[in-house]
C-alpha cells in the first residue's frame, strides 16, 4: 500500500486517513509530499484552519479502518460522505481557483498568480508523449 490518503478523512493511528490523530499529543496532516513549498503548505493550512475555526465546523465522526478497503460498508459510507483528494494537478487547481477560504487567507492575487503558472506547468506536461504511449499507440 502507499499509505496516500484518497478523501478527506481523519482517525486515529491510521496511516490511510487524511488526517492521523495517533494520541493526545499529536497530529499528523498527511496531505503533503516533498515536491510542496513548506511556506505555502502552512499558510494554507492556516488558512484553512482559520476558516474552520470561525466556521464552528464539526468534523465528521474517525474512520479508523482501512480507507482503500471499498468492500467495507463502514469505508464505503465513509468516502461517500467525504469530499475526495484530487487526483492529479488539474483537480487541485481547480479545487484551489474555487475555494473562498483559501482566496481568503492567501489573497485573491496571490492565488490567480499561482493558478496562472501552475496551470501552464500542467498544459506543459500534458503535451508530452511519454515512451509507454510511444510504444504502445504508435505503429513504427
Amino acid at each position: 500500500a502507499t499509505w496516500s490518503p484518497t478523501a478527506a478523512t481523519w482517525a486515529g493511528n491510521n496511516r490511510t486517513a487524511l488526517i492521523r490523530v495517533p494520541d493526545e499529543h499529536r497530529m499528523e496532516l498527511r496531505l503533503a509530499d516533498m515536491s510542496a513549498n513548506p511556506y505555502l503548505m502552512a499558510a494554507a493550512i492556516g488558512a484553512a484552519g482559520l476558516d474552520g475555526l470561525r466556521a464552528r465546523s464539526v468534523p465528521p465522526p474517525p474512520t479508523d479502518r482501512n480507507m482503500y478497503d471499498a468492500s467495507d460498508p463502514v469505508v464505503a459510507a465513509a468516502i461517500k460522505a467525504s469530499p475526495p483528494l484530487p487526483s492529479n494537478l488539474a483537480g487541485a487547481l481547480e479545487a484551489l481557483d474555487a475555494s473562498s477560504p483559501l482566496r481568503s487567507g492567501l489573497g485573491d492575487a496571490f492565488v490567480d498568480s499561482y493558478l496562472k503558472l501552475r496551470r501552464a506547468h500542467w498544459a506543459e506536461y500534458m503535451a508530452q508523449l511519454t515512451p509507454w504511449e510511444l510504444e504502445t499507440y504508435l505503429d513504427a
